[in-house]
């Protein structure tokens, strides 16, 4: 409600989105009918009602019901917790007048013309832009409604005509009422209260007086947000971040276009595997409801990250996971302080490099371009190893993908690295069993 007037309405669901607006200390209620409500309630069904209790079944005419129970606040709060969610009512009032101008059009009628109805049923063409039919409609909108929906205020015909011409809109965005809530409430006294009033959910047992609903209804969105929402992948550097989508349209076309791999190259942020523990966490700690994934070399640093990741309570849409292990890398030329040598990398060097098959870790000479062992990491007991040319690599890599985009060949086992890599995000993305 709008001061006293009723200007949304609905029934048999707490209205989640409209929730969003309100904060707990907006909740207000009669705390002896609520706490009778929620005594009546929690009677079991098929149970004798006891005396006492019977009274909260039926309603006081005499009394008014939008005091019992529900939340307040005033519509200029209203509308600065509506922008900070991004429904402001200048966009929402563009929105509808592109609307109704796209409806013309496709009707072969003129965008500057509202037709209004007399008394008599004629309609008489009145100059009008699409954006004052909205202001117009909007505002006959409120005043043709009082408390409980009653008729208040006579309409004129101009504004019979543009209330009724966005219907078709008020439908269009029932979805989310907060686009056409922060529409209605442009131009508003902001020391005007805004009401939800959910005394009669309430009373059928929707919910009860002593929950937090503004935050389940956070909570109930996040979920929403985390299923439809882009999954985040965060990876270590810019080459991952370039290469990894790329590679994920090639060998997984399907579901490539649901990630969303953080631009590092763009954003100029850092990068490395301290940078991903830290935005996993910042992440986390923002509340951000879309589904995360971290992804971490297969070296030393890289299970010293997981470890750390481990340790964290993570939300339970955020994941983190390794490159995957590799055959070929299981016996791989190295070069240290002792010499050259053939050693097990896995979980030890193995960095994106490796993953686009043996033949790119060639060098000029044909040979596997080897492992430079280079720091220790005290808190692993192990080295950390890396390519001894990596920019070569990379460069053969940037190669075999615009082949490989071009050609339209069909991509052979060299492939198979990235496809475990799929199908470890897919498996990742998906939600865990309750």
């Amino acid at each position: 409600m709008l001061t006293d007037r009723q200007i949304l309405w609905g029934k048999n669901e707490i209205p989640s989105r409209l929730m969003t607006i309100f904060q707990e200390e907006d909740k207000y209620m009669r705390a002896d009918w609520a706490r009778t409500v929620d005594e009546l309630n929690s009677v079991p069904a098929g149970q004798e009602i006891p005396p006492e209790l019977e009274v909260a079944q039926w309603d006081d005419d005499d009394v008014d019901t939008s005091e019992r129970f529900g939340y307040r606040t005033t519509v200029g709060t209203a509308l600065t917790r509506l922008r900070l969610m991004g429904f402001t009512p200048e966009a929402s009032r563009r929105s509808m007048a592109e609307f109704r101008r796209s409806q013309l059009r496709e009707d072969g009628r003129a965008e500057d013309v509202l037709l209004v109805r007399s008394a008599t049923g004629e309609e008489t063409p009145h100059q009008m832009s699409c954006e004052q039919v909205v202001a117009t409609g909007l505002a006959a909108y409120i005043k043709g409604f009082m408390h409980y929906g009653d008729t208040d205020e006579d309409l004129d015909p101009i504004e019979t005509a543009c209330a009724n011409d966005l219907d078709l809109y008020f439908e269009y965005y029932t979805e989310d009422p907060r686009f056409l809530l922060a529409a209605l409430l442009l131009d508003q006294d902001p020391r005007n209260t805004l009401t939800l009033d959910l005394s009669d959910l309430l009373s059928a047992g929707y919910c009860n007086s002593t929950e937090d609903l503004s935050a389940q209804a956070i909570h109930e969105l996040s979920l929403m947000t985390a299923s439809t929402g882009p999954i985040i992948v965060i990876t270590e550097g810019k080459f991952d971040a370039q290469v990894i989508p790329r590679a994920l349209r090639l060998v997984c076309p399907q579901v490539a276009g649901y990630f969303k791999f953080w631009d590092l190259e763009t954003t100029k942020a850092a990068g490395g595997t301290d940078q991903v523990v830290k935005n996993m966490r910042s992440f986390a700690a923002a509340g951000v409801m879309n589904r995360v994934i971290g992804i971490l070399d297969n070296d030393t640093a890289g299970r010293q990250a997981e470890k750390q990741l481990a340790s964290t309570p993570l939300p339970d849409h955020y994941a983190v996971c390794r490159l995957p292990d590799l055959d070929y890398a299981r016996s791989y030329p190295t070069l240290g302080p002792s010499g050259a040598s053939s050693d097990d990398v896995t979980g030890r060097a193995c960095s994106v490099e490796f993953y686009f098959g043996r033949d790119c870790l060639l060098g000029p000479d044909g040979t596997l371009i080897p492992v430079r062992w280079k720091s220790l990491i005290d808190s692993m007991s192990d080295y950390q190893g890396e390519l001894a040319n990596k920019g070569y690599v990379q460069e053969r890599i940037k190669e075999m993908l615009r082949e490989a985009e071009t050609s339209g060949k069909q991509l052979g086992s060299e492939w198979d690295p990235m496809r475990r890599l799929a199908k470890t995000l897919i498996s990742l993305a998906e939600p865990k069993p309750e």
